[in-house]
């Protein structure tokens, strides 16, 4: 074998270079080593020798000597000292061979360092002058690319190998394995640490807890109370801008804490480079087709958790002919602002089936404000809520509803009516005997929020001689008649958009949600189906 520091030729069982010293045994421990991961890296090792050999074959400049004619003499090397520059400190005279510079510590080592030049010995012949040229040259090239494949390799290793356990994605249909003491570090949309959220753990058995966590060091399960066992949804809300993420959870006791990931990272997924791209003519408030498949994302994610919370669409039968609906009773797309976007309309009932029996029979106000009416937003990778409101809208025939309308231009509003006067009525009819009346108000949406944008109000008061007054009101202001009628307009056919009904008689028959403005409870089950089909959800 031959010396990978000198060239020199040695037997084959030393342990040191009998002529620089260079330890024999270290050097064979790499070689086989780095060999054996070498050989399931063939490309790196190619494409390593061809740059190799074609910077030799450019850069590489022949010395004054050769240009000369002259032969060159082969010289003694020792171990080099400790240097400053690429230069041996010691002068050289001007007829002496010309020295190998010296290598720093951070370039490849020449394979026949010198660290000073010595008196030039007789020629050799020029078979050994070949031999000790050649073999050193190639033992220097294969140290380099078994070098930079082992590089190579454990480059990979290090940053490439590690386990996807530990980074998940809000919305991912995969749940997280995590026992009481896994750290889970949530990032928002821009990858940062989030400082300051909530955290909600929602049970498929039905469950809830939360907590409130400060700081970007992230939070354990075992900081949420009383967490058995089991499949969750966890939502983390951002305190600043109110965006939340989902994602689900599988919570293992302490024996099977090694399934479990020990620290792992909530991110943002990354949007998809195809889906950013679009026709100028699909572009609407920025890319229309790129922002309703994120909203989807986001929208899928809370209806998975709101199925698991609150199960499917059920009918309750709370008098011969009336039915009432309970669980997640509705999902439905609406593009309120006609921006091509659509936002999620959600209305949840968790109340039990004798409890909506017996507020019926007793407290009709207390089923209608069992129902939970709640818009959804897509915002930064998550989903923001815009409105909610714990009420529905009856009629006198007992019926409770959810009213969708129109405005002139084609913006949908959602519409709440109540019985209750507004609070400058309230201090001019003072004393006075009100004998019927209603408070309608229309919510559309305006930037990042569902907010008032219309409101009426209209109201019978007893006055002398037992006639009637009529007074009329908008956002607590008193209009004329004629100004109440133009209100009143929305509420007729032209300005329709839909109404959901979630309190009916089991019989009746609205007709289908495909070609006509009402949806019936009979109904609504195939609409909230419809609606999660669109979002992925089977």
């Amino acid at each position: 074998m031959f010396c990978p520091n000198c060239g020199f030729e040695l037997d084959g069982d030393l342990r040191y270079c009998t002529e620089c010293g260079y330890a024999l045994e270290d050097a064979k421990a790499v070689l086989n080593s780095a060999s054996n991961e070498v050989a399931e890296e063939p490309s790196v090792i190619n494409e390593a020798a061809e740059e190799i050999f074609a910077s030799d074959e450019t850069e590489k400049e022949p010395s004054a000597g050769a240009e000369a004619g002259e032969e060159k003499s082969p010289v003694e090397s020792e171990p080099v000292a400790d240097e400053e520059d690429d230069r041996p400190k010691d002068d050289v005279s001007s007829d002496a061979t010309p020295s190998i510079p010296a290598v720093r510590a951070d370039r490849p080592k020449p394979s026949n360092p010198v660290a000073k030049p010595v008196a030039a010995p007789a020629p050799a012949p020029a078979a050994n002058v070949s031999a000790q040229k050649k073999d050193p040259k190639a033992l220097y090239i294969v140290g380099i690319i078994v070098g930079l494949a082992a590089i190579a390799i454990f480059s990979y290793l290090l940053f490439f190998s590690k386990s996807s356990d530990d980074v998940a994605h809000y919305g991912q249909d995969k749940a997280i394995v995590v026992a009481q003491e896994s750290k889970i570090t949530p990032t928002d949309a821009k990858g940062e640490k989030i400082k300051k959220y909530s955290v909600t753990l929602n049970g498929d058995n039905g469950y809830s807890t939360n907590a409130e966590v400060k700081g970007d060091e992230g939070f354990t399960v075992s900081q949420l109370p009383d967490i058995k066992p089991g499949k969750y949804t966890l939502t983390v809300k951002d305190s600043k801008t109110k965006v939340e993420w989902s994602v689900p959870v599988e919570v293992v006791d302490n024996s099977k804490s090694d399934e479990a990931v020990k620290d792992v990272s909530l991110e943002v997924p990354k949007a998809d480079s195809a889906d950013a791209k679009a026709d100028e003519g699909d572009k609407k408030d920025g890319n229309a087709a790129a922002d309703n498949a994120a909203a989807s994302a986001a929208y899928k994610q809370k209806c998975q958790e709101y199925l698991a919370r609150y199960g499917e669409p059920q009918m309750v039968e709370i008098e011969d002919y009336m039915s009432a609906l309970r669980g997640f009773c509705l999902a439905d797309l609406v593009d309120f602002d006609n921006d091509g976007v659509s936002e999620l309309v959600t209305v949840v009932n968790d109340m039990s089936a004798d409890d909506m029996k017996s507020a019926w029979d007793g407290n009709i106000e207390e089923l209608q404000k069992s129902y939970t009416v709640e818009v959804w937003s897509a915002e930064d990778g998550g989903i923001k809520r815009i409105y909610s409101q714990k009420w529905l809208d009856n009629s006198n025939g007992g019926s409770m509803y959810l009213p969708l309308v129109k405005d002139d231009e084609q913006n949908v509003l959602l519409g709440k009516r109540t019985y209750e006067m507004c609070d400058a009525l309230k201090a001019k009819l003072s004393g006075k005997q009100i004998t019927y009346g209603d408070n309608w108000s229309l919510f559309g949406k305006k930037d990042d929020s569902l907010s008032l944008v219309l409101n009426r109000e209209a109201w019978s008061v007893s006055v002398s001689g037992g006639n009637l007054g009529d007074y009329y009101a908008s956002n607590g202001k008193e209009i004329s008649e004629k100004d109440f009628n133009a209100l009143n307009s929305y509420t007729d056919f032209n300005h329709q958009y839909c109404t959901y009904y979630f309190v009916d008689f089991s019989s009746s028959s609205q007709g289908s949600f495909s070609d006509v403005p009402v949806v019936g409870c009979s109904q609504m089950s195939d609409r909230t189906n419809s609606t999660l089909k669109k979002l992925g959800i089977e």
